[in-house]
């Protein structure tokens, strides 16, 4: 969801453009289709999911669904991962880049209901499309094609209907994907998907609709566009889009940009691509939608791009409640409503952007632009009416209560890789790393003294094996069993990240062991993996 910095257009242009109406309208043939997709809920219903991280979710179900048990479950939660840099990033360890801590096993266990799950691909070298499209060396094939299946044998393993937004946002400049490598890594991943028979994962075709002026082949306006990026039918199970402009999108939310750099009203770019999945018979998932640039919290509103002066946020005005859900809410649910035909799921960002740093815009730090604070809870008028809109028959709801999961180990016999271990104290304290020096092209990096390493179903062993690496002095690593301490060992400086060293301590295992490492002292230590291994896989 990177936004680029955008200048302003002439007024009369701007006021010709927010009098446009579009009325989409399919042809007799292609309404008489019915629309087949996996993971389609039943009688003409709307998903409802809400997200887009850990902690947004677990706020939302401490203020609003363990407070209000009227309030419509969501059928599902969003959460994001990547097949780049740190694969897999929050699957198996709490991970927080700065939007909010992703951490799949708490959310799962958390929440019923599905998982939308958004793909992040993107490098600047078009690595992981590559891989995907079978044109990197065959060393990078082999290690990314790895990594994808282990990731969708984790997704298919959690029992769940997974909607799979691969390389979301697939046309935004920000992410700069080449679209040929693009269709083809979409179309690997999908056959993937069917060759290892996870039925229950749907591939999300996800453009980010985004109505700025662009230079080809991000122009979403440009003729041919969905064309040149759609991978083909048999590919694509939902068409995705993002709405964070409603109908008064000029009023406030883009009231400071310059109409030539407007290309077309947000929802003229939103009804084109809505008209290609009426066209395609594929049903339309809002994977990513909130009221951006208001501060519900705050009740104010302002421009969603950076002052260039100040390289902050510009002056908001105050706005009342009732304002926002005008000009946002009310707006956004028309929409969803005007097109049930082929608007089969949406998902709420409850989020207050301001909190993360990421999305924090303020003077000399606002490269992602002005985001504000979309929590319904934030104020109790958003709150009832957003809970009577999704109370209503049309809308599929989910499970009060989930049920169980762990998360799988892929680690080989014998072992138990670092990267599928647990940081119980959360993304801040490490992160699974690729590594191809370590076993397994993987590894955990753990920092902070008191961070931990948690490992599951460790088997019996009259001694504890462990390869490790780290580039301080003093690291002084506790062994715990079961949660009784057991060892300190001083680790010596092993002078390079991947300069391995294997070390047998004296730690008798149980059978089915859960075996900790803290990091009592020293900055950083690498961890490969423990022996003996796993007892029993997980998951």
């Amino acid at each position: 969801m990177l936004r680029e910095p955008i200048r302003r257009r002439g007024a009369a242009l701007l006021a010709a453009l927010l009098t446009t109406t579009l009325v989409a309208v399919a042809s007799p043939a292609e309404a008489s289709r019915p629309l087949t997709a996996r993971n389609l809920p039943a009688g003409g219903r709307v998903l409802f999911y809400l997200g887009q991280d850990s902690t947004t979710l677990a706020d939302l179900k401490t203020d609003v669904l363990d407070t209000d048990r009227r309030f419509p479950r969501p059928a599902g939660v969003t959460l994001y991962t990547n097949l780049v840099g740190s694969p897999m990033s929050g699957m198996f360890q709490p991970t927080d880049y700065g939007a909010g801590e992703n951490d799949f096993p708490a959310t799962i266990n958390e929440f019923g209901g599905g998982l939308a799950v958004g793909l992040y691909l993107s490098d600047p070298a078009q690595t992981p499309l590559k891989a995907y499209a079978g044109s990197a060396d065959a060393t990078t094939v082999a290690r990314y094609r790895k990594w994808l299946d282990e990731f969708l044998t984790y997704l298919d393993r959690t029992g769940r209907d997974v909607f799979l937004r691969i390389g979301y946002e697939f046309d935004g400049a920000w992410n700069a994907y080449d679209p040929e490598l693009y269709k083809q890594a979409y179309r690997y991943i999908a056959q993937r998907i069917d060759q290892l028979g996870a039925r229950r994962i749907a591939t999300v075709w996800q453009s980010a609709t985004w109505p700025r002026a662009e230079q080809e082949p991000y122009a979403a306006t440009a003729a041919g566009h969905w064309d040149r990026w759609y991978p083909g039918d048999e590919y694509v199970d939902w068409t995705g889009l993002s709405h964070f402009y409603g109908e008064q999108y000029g009023r406030y939310q883009w009231s400071c940009e310059t109409p030539e750099n407007i290309a077309a009203m947000p929802l003229q770019v939103q009804q084109s691509l809505l008209d290609f999945a009426r066209k395609h018979r594929k049903p339309v998932f809002i994977s990513e939608s909130a009221p951006q640039g208001f501060d519900i919290g705050d009740k104010t509103a302002g421009c969603i791009f950076a002052d260039p002066t100040t390289g902050g946020p510009r002056p908001a005005v105050k706005v009342t409640a009732q304002q926002i859900w005008d000009i946002w809410y009310a707006p956004y649910f028309r929409f969803i409503e005007r097109n049930r035909d082929i608007v089969r799921g949406f998902a709420y960002i409850n989020t207050n952007w301001k909190s993360q740093s990421m999305w924090h815009c303020r003077p000399g730090a606002c490269a992602n632009g002005y985001w504000g604070d979309s929590r319904i809870q934030a104020d109790p008028l958003i709150a009832a009416r957003f809970r009577a809109e999704v109370g209503k028959p049309m809308y599929e709801h989910g499970p009060s209560r989930a049920r169980g999961f762990e998360a799988p180990d892929f680690s080989g016999p014998g072992r138990s890789e670092g990267e599928y271990a647990d940081l119980p104290q959360g993304g801040a304290t490490g992160i699974a790393i690729a590594d191809p020096t370590a076993s397994n092209d993987g590894a955990a990096l753990v920092y902070a003294n008191g961070a931990s390493l948690e490992f599951d179903h460790v088997a019996a062993g009259r001694t504890l094996g462990l390869r490790y690496a780290t580039t301080t002095d003093a690291v002084l690593l506790t062994v715990l069993v079961n949660g009784v301490a057991r060892h300190t060992v001083a680790l010596p400086n092993r002078g390079a990240a991947t300069n391995w060293a294997d070390v047998r301590l004296p730690v008798t295992i149980p059978c089915d062991a859960r075996v900790t490492l803290r990091l009592d002292s020293g900055d950083v230590v690498w961890i490969d993996y423990l022996t003996p291994g796993q007892h029993r896989r997980a998951g």
